[in-house]
């Protein structure tokens, strides 16, 4: 990390609820605890964020959380959308429309024992996993 550097900005708490914009910025100055990074046009838009935590420094709930990438910021942003798919099959009390080879299947990739390359079989898993 040093003074230049770009990082990117995700909206968190109360700003969330206002925009899901990335915004990259630029480290302005580094210390020991704090860095400080700006929108690179104005001297006012500076931040001071945790170096440990890369949370914004605030008396109350941080607005931005500071990452090192876009990509991971939008990495996980698809994990939570996969991730709450694939968990509304099994939300609720009614038993899922799923067969027991496709819960087997389900449960040897949750224990990592299925060595499968999806390359190309994409259209054959979906078909396989919406014939539910």
């Amino acid at each position: 990390m040093q003074v230049g550097d770009s990082v990117y900005l995700k909206p968190t708490n109360n700003a969330a609820r206002r925009t899901s914009e990335i915004r990259e910025w630029k480290i302005k100055s580094v210390g020991r605890k704090y860095f400080e990074a700006w929108d690179g046009k104005r001297n006012s838009s500076v931040m001071k964020f945790h170096i440990d935590g890369l949370k914004q420094v605030t008396n109350y709930a941080p607005d931005w959380v500071v990452y090192f990438s876009k990509q991971e910021i939008l990495d996980e942003r698809e994990f939570y959308k996969l991730f709450n798919s694939i968990r509304t099959v099994f939300d609720g009390y009614s038993k899922p429309n799923l067969t027991l080879e496709q819960l087997r299947g389900i449960k040897k990739i949750i224990d990592g024992e299925w060595n499968y390359s999806f390359m190309g079989r994409e259209k054959e898993i979906w078909l396989l996993v919406s014939k539910r």
